[in-house]
């Protein structure tokens, strides 16, 4: 990175165009997901990353945002970058000589800009001070969000190790590339919701092997319907969903794969318990009673999701469900569907997407035990089978064999509710119907509905406490629209 960004200032861009290109970056995003102005107070150490923080201010200010600082070092020890762009303000941010208090209906943003990727040695005291104190503020008020310019103070940059005191972000605002120690499982508590912030020439991540999902790789998948489409060319996905005490799941899937995009949806229960659904779900999906799975109209369907809430099935569906895995068309395999796959041990073919949460994946590759990170259990899955595989869980992973690891970056703990994965199932049944591929499905669905979970809370519709699987699903329609629009 260091490198790149000397060759960007070889090239004829200056040190403090880039710092300006980033902070407007920061800024974009961090209005993006607080669209209220509130306060922020920037942490300041005295070199670039400071200078950053405090143009980011600068920006913040005239969009009508409360603005202040702390600073670790007095104003005669900042660096040439940091004081030009103090010098920017008129008048000037308030430096803080004690620690902020919040403001009552407006949210308190703590930008953590004292310590960037040149920083290798252990925390300084008056940082390491600074860094404890935005950890208690944080974590005493729900009101208090910490965003990490780059990458938190204290987070090794290459291996995502923590020292003591590290700050805990919400939000990272990784500027030009993804540092490999943003991903690494250890440092996820610390990252919070990854941001890849552009900077010219250089592309979101740069880590071999892997990818990160931002909104612009996904811009292409999402084009222009053709103005002769019809619902039979959007393709028609068959549900198999429900059971006693389980109804919830195969309402919320199956409106999913409509909001997603297909052109028909057939919801497929037992006449048991036909009578209680069939009323009690959206007149847009057609629900259809049958004795057993067998029954289903197989050639109909452009794709299948099966198993959300389906419960312990008999033998008989479960002979039915492995003869629609073996038809070869396209299908996401979720919940109990897994379960039932891990009990008959049977291998996921490449045409499959499993969307296994890390309880079902240890069902389908027991030996998980012996893996010590997120990837090995993604290989280790990969190794046996040549389903897609979305592997749920904070910053989901996508992969299959041959392809990169696919990072997702969007939603958050929030998410952590009954019913999501519902609503990815429904999703990327959706867009395996109109003709992508399982990967491609896994990747744009776990984006779009960790970005529908961000909106609910953005737009006041939902809190990180009171969101629910509905909440997802009733903001898809913002989270498809919204994603042409930005850059992370």
């Amino acid at each position: 990175m260091q490198q790149a960004e000397a060759e960007l200032i070889a090239e004829g861009y200056s040190a403090r165009l880039l710092m300006q290109q980033a902070s407007v970056g920061i800024a974009e995003a961090l209005m993006q997901f607080f669209p209220e102005p509130g306060y922020c107070v920037a942490y300041l150490g005295k070199g670039n990353n400071a200078g950053d923080a405090i143009t980011v201010l600068n920006i913040l200010k005239r969009h009508g945002w409360e603005t202040a600082y702390r600073a670790a070092y007095p104003r005669n020890e900042w660096g040439d970058l940091l004081q030009r762009q103090s010098q920017d303000s008129t008048p000037p941010h308030k430096e803080l000589k004690e620690p902020p208090l919040p403001h009552i209906n407006k949210p308190l943003i703590l930008l953590d800009g004292l310590l960037g990727i040149g920083a290798k040695n252990s925390l300084r005291q008056e940082i390491a001070n600074l860094c404890s104190e935005i950890n208690y503020l944080r974590s005493r008020c729900g009101a208090v969000k910490t965003i990490a310019i780059d990458i938190p103070t204290g987070l090794d940059t290459d291996l995502g190790i923590p020292q003591p005191n590290t700050v805990e972000a919400d939000f990272t605002m990784c500027i030009g590339a993804v540092k490999t120690g943003l991903i690494a499982d250890n440092a996820t508590a610390y990252i919070g919701r990854l941001v890849c912030i552009n900077l010219p020439k250089l592309v979101p991540n740069a880590i071999p092997g892997t990818e990160i999902i931002t909104s612009k790789r996904l811009t292409k998948f999402l084009a222009s319907r053709p103005y002769t489409d019809y619902k039979n060319k959007r393709g028609h996905v068959g549900i198999i969903a429900g059971s006693e005490g389980m109804l919830g799941a195969a309402k919320l899937c199956s409106e999913a794969a409509l909001r997603a995009g297909a052109g028909l949806v057939t919801l497929y229960v037992h006449r048991t318990i036909y009578p209680i659904i069939a009323g009690n779900i959206i007149p847009e999906v057609m629900v259809r009673p049958v004795e057993c799975y067998a029954d289903i109209e197989l050639r109909k369907h452009s794709a299948f999701l099966i198993g959300p809430g389906i419960g312990a099935v008999t033998e008989e569906d479960a002979e039915a469900i492995q003869v629609i895995l073996e038809l070869g068309t396209p299908t996401v395999l979720d919940a109990d569907g897994l379960n039932l796959a891990a009990y008959m041990n049977w291998i996921l073919g490449p045409h499959i997407l499993a969307t296994p949460h890390h309880g079902e994946l240890e069902r389908l590759i027991p030996d998980i035990i012996n893996c010590e990170t997120r990837t090995d259990c993604v290989d280790n899955f990969l190794n046996i089978h040549e389903a897609a595989l979305i592997y749920k869980g904070a910053r989901s992973i996508v992969s299959q064999q041959g392809k990169a690891l696919y990072y997702n970056i969007t939603g958050g703990p929030a998410m952590a509710t009954a019913g999501q994965g519902d609503v990815l199932a429904g999703v990327c049944a959706g867009l395996l119907a109109q003709g992508e591929s399982p990967l491609v499905s896994g990747v744009i669905g776990t984006f779009l509905c960790g970005r529908a979970s961000e909106i609910a809370i953005s737009s006041g519709h939902a809190t990180q406490e009171t969101l629910t699987a509905g909440d997802t699903l009733r903001h898809l329609n913002a989270a498809f629209s919204s994603t042409a629009r930005l850059c992370y």
